[in-house]
C-alpha cells in the first residue's frame, strides 16, 4: 500500500508540473506552415479545429496528433503535417482534442465525435482517412471502431504511427518481455535504466487513473483498444513502429491481432529507429516512410515499388539476358505491366549480371534437388526479399517459410500475395527469435536457404547464426553461396563506384570445406561447387563475357555451398528420434 500511495503522490506531482507548465498561445500554427498552405479555423466543443486545404485537394485525413494524452502539439509535429498535406494533395484536418489533467477521457471523446462527425459532411471529393501518431494513433483506433456503433460514415483507411494502444496498462507482459531481453542483454547501466523505466511508467499508470481513465475504467474501446473487438474494423489498415520505439510491442501485438481475424494490415517496422522518427525528415527512414504513405493513401504505386523494384527488374533483365540460364516469370509479369516502376540501372549482359542470375539459378536447382529427395519437407527462405522463388521450384507438397524485415515483406505484399502453403515472418534476421516461429517436422526434412546474407556477416555472426540453427534444429540443412576474397574486393569495387546503394560485402571464403569444419566439426559439408557449373558458354555472348565467363568459372570465383547441421534424426515407429551418429557411438563402445 505504500508503494502505491508513492506513486500516487509522484503522478499529483506530475500533475502540479503540468499545469505549471501550460503556456496559452493566440495561435498555435507555425508561420512557416500558415504561409504556405490555406487553413480554416473552426471550433467543437469549445476546442480549436484546423483543416489545411491545398489546392486542388482530393481526399480527407483525420490527423489526431501525438500529445502523450498532456502535451500541446508541437512544431515539427505541424511541419509533418504540412508535408503529408503536400505530399498527398488531400485536406487534411487537425482536431487539437482537450488534454489532461483538466479534462479526462469523457471530454476528449465528447468533442472527438462531434469533431468527426463536422469533418465527415465537409469532405473533399475522394478517401476519409483516420490517421493517428502516438497516443493520437491509440485514439484514433478508438474513434475508428465508435463509428459503427456512433452511425458514423467508416474510413477508407486508417493509419497508425507508433500507436500507443493501452492507457490502462491491462496486460504487462506486453512490456515486460522487451525490458527482459534488455536487462539479459546488459549490464548494471541497463538494468537501472529498465528498473527507471518500469517506475516511471507505475507514475503515468495512476496519473492516467487518476486524470484521463476515471468513470472510464474498463471501457476497452476507449481506453485500451487494443483488447477492443474487431469484427467491424477498417479493411484498409497501415501500421509503422521502429524498434528502438519503447511502444513497438503494442504495434505488433495489434497486427497480429488484426491478421488473425483475416483483415490484411500492412505493418513496417524501421530497424533502431525511436518514437517519432518520422518527425525527422532527413532521416532516410523517414523518406522511405513518406514513399510508403505516398502510395497507400492514394492507391498508386508510383512511389514505393519506382524506388523499391529494382531487384525485381534485375531479374526480368536476368531472364531477357540469359533466358538459358534463368527465368522468373513474376518479374517479367510485374515489369511488362509496370514499365516505368523499377529503372535498369544495369548495363545489360556483363559478367557481374551472368554471376547473379547463375546464382540464382544453382539456388533454384539445388532447392528442387532437395525436394526430390524431401518431397514433404520444409523450407525457410531466410531474406528472401522480393523474390518469389516458391513460384519457380513448388513441388505441390512443399511446407514453406519467407523471413524478411516487416517493410519487405509489406513490400511484397504488393507485389506477390502468398500461397496456400507459404507462411510469412516478419523479423529481422539477427533477431533469431523468429526461430521459435518454425513447426518443421524434421523426419520429413528441413532446409534453410540463406541467399547472399552470409557475405554482409563477420565470421562471428554467421558462427552464431549456424549455432543457433544447430541448436534448435539438428540434423537440418543450409544452402548460401559466397565469393572468394578476390571476387568479394571486385563485387564491392563495381558496387560503390555504379552509385547503387552500397552495402559492403565483409565475409568471403578461398577453401569452405576447411574453413567450416573449421569453424565446427560438427557442420558437414554435402558439396561446394561453382555457380557456373552447369552453366554453358554461349555463342551470342560478346568476347569480353565469354573471357570473364571463362576466368571466373575457372577460378570458382562464387561458389554455392550446402551443409548440414549435425546429423540427420528420423522419427522411429514409437515416435522417437533415431540419432545415426549416437548409435555409432554406441557400437564403438560395445553397448
Amino acid at each position: 500500500m505504500g508503494q502505491f500511495m508513492n506513486y500516487k503522490e509522484e503522478a499529483d506531482k506530475l500533475k502540479d508540473r503540468l499545469l505549471q507548465s501550460r503556456v496559452e498561445l493566440d495561435d498555435p500554427v507555425p508561420r512557416a506552415v500558415a504561409n504556405t498552405v490555406a487553413i480554416e479555423r473552426g471550433k467543437v466543443e469549445g476546442c480549436p479545429v484546423y483543416r489545411l486545404l491545398p489546392e486542388r485537394a482530393h481526399g480527407n485525413i483525420f490527423y489526431l496528433y501525438s500529445s502523450d494524452l498532456v502535451h500541446p502539439i508541437t512544431p515539427r509535429e505541424w511541419q509533418f503535417i504540412l508535408m503529408l498535406c503536400q505530399m498527398t494533395r488531400m485536406a487534411v484536418t487537425v482536431p487539437l482534442y482537450p488534454l489532461a489533467p483538466e479534462n479526462d477521457c469523457e471530454d476528449v471523446f465528447r468533442m472527438l465525435l462531434p469533431a468527426y462527425q463536422q469533418f465527415c459532411r465537409r469532405r473533399e471529393q475522394g478517401d476519409m482517412v483516420i490517421f493517428g501518431c502516438g497516443n493520437g494513433a491509440g485514439l484514433a483506433l478508438s474513434l475508428q471502431l465508435l463509428t459503427w456503433r456512433e452511425g458514423l460514415p467508416d474510413p477508407e483507411k486508417l493509419v497508425l504511427l507508433s500507436p500507443r494502444l493501452d492507457t490502462e496498462y491491462f496486460d504487462r507482459d506486453i512490456m515486460a518481455g522487451r525490458e527482459a531481453r534488455e536487462e539479459q542483454r546488459g549490464g548494471r547501466t541497463l538494468r537501472r535504466k529498465c528498473r527507471a523505466g518500469r517506475e516511471k511508467r507505475e507514475i503515468r499508470k495512476a496519473f492516467l487513473d487518476a486524470y484521463w481513465v476515471k468513470n472510464y475504467a474498463g471501457r476497452t474501446e476507449y481506453t485500451s483498444p487494443i483488447y477492443a473487438d474487431y469484427t467491424d474494423i477498417c479493411k484498409d489498415i497501415l501500421v509503422v513502429s521502429g524498434t528502438a520505439d519503447p511502444l513497438n510491442p503494442y504495434a505488433r501485438r495489434f497486427t497480429e491481432r488484426v491478421l488473425d481475424i483475416g483483415t490484411p494490415a500492412k505493418f513496417f517496422e524501421y530497424q533502431q529507429m525511436p518514437k517519432d522518427f518520422y518527425f525527422q525528415p532527413k532521416r532516410q527512414e523517414t523518406k522511405h516512410m513518406m514513399h510508403v504513405l505516398h502510395d497507400i493513401l492514394l492507391n498508386t504505386d508510383t512511389a514505393i515499388l519506382h524506388h523499391y523494384m529494382e531487384e525485381v527488374r534485375a531479374r526480368a533483365d536476368w531472364s531477357k539476358w540469359f533466358p538459358e540460364i534463368f527465368r522468373d516469370d513474376n518479374a517479367i509479369k510485374y515489369v511488362s505491366g509496370h514499365p516505368r516502376a523499377a529503372v535498369s540501372t544495369a548495363k545489360g549482359r556483363n559478367i557481374f549480371n551472368l554471376l547473379n542470375a547463375a546464382t540464382q539459378r544453382a539456388v533454384d536447382d539445388a532447392v528442387r534437388l532437395f525436394l526430390m529427395e524431401y518431397p514433404n519437407g520444409t523450407v525457410v527462405y531466410v531474406g528472401c526479399s522480393l523474390d518469389t522463388m516458391l513460384d519457380r521450384v513448388d513441388n505441390g507438397r512443399v511446407k514453406w517459410y519467407d523471413l524478411d524485415t516487416p517493410g519487405r515483406l509489406a513490400l511484397r505484399s504488393l507485389y506477390a500475395g502468398p500461397q496456400e502453403r507459404e507462411k510469412r515472418i516478419d523479423r529481422s534476421i539477427n533477431d533469431l527469435n523468429w526461430m521459435t516461429q518454425l513447426s518443421p517436422e524434421m523426419d520429413k526434412g528441413l532446409l534453410f536457404v540463406v541467399r547472399d546474407i552470409f557475405s554482409y556477416m563477420s565470421w562471428t555472426e554467421m558462427r552464431e547464426f549456424l549455432d543457433q540453427l544447430y541448436k534448435n534444429f539438428q540434423g537440418c540443412n543450409v544452402i548460401f553461396d559466397m565469393a572468394t576474397p578476390r571476387a568479394k574486393l571486385m563485387m564491392n569495387f563495381v558496387t560503390k563506384r555504379s552509385g547503387a546503394e552500397y552495402r559492403r560485402r565483409r565475409l568471403a571464403m578461398k577453401d569452405p570445406r576447411r574453413e567450416l569444419e573449421l569453424m565446427n566439426p560438427v557442420y558437414n559439408v554435402i558439396s561446394v561447387h561453382s555457380v557456373l557449373e552447369n552453366v554453358k558458354l554461349q555463342k551470342d555472348w560478346k568476347p569480353v563475357l565469354k573471357m570473364n565467363y571463362i576466368s571466373n568459372r575457372n577460378r570458382e570465383s562464387r561458389k554455392l555451398i550446402h551443409l548440414r547441421l549435425g546429423y540427420e534424426r528420423y522419427k522411429t515407429f514409437d515416435g522417437h528420434f533415431f540419432d545415426p551418429e549416437i548409435k555409432r557411438e554406441h557400437n564403438e563402445k560395445g553397448d
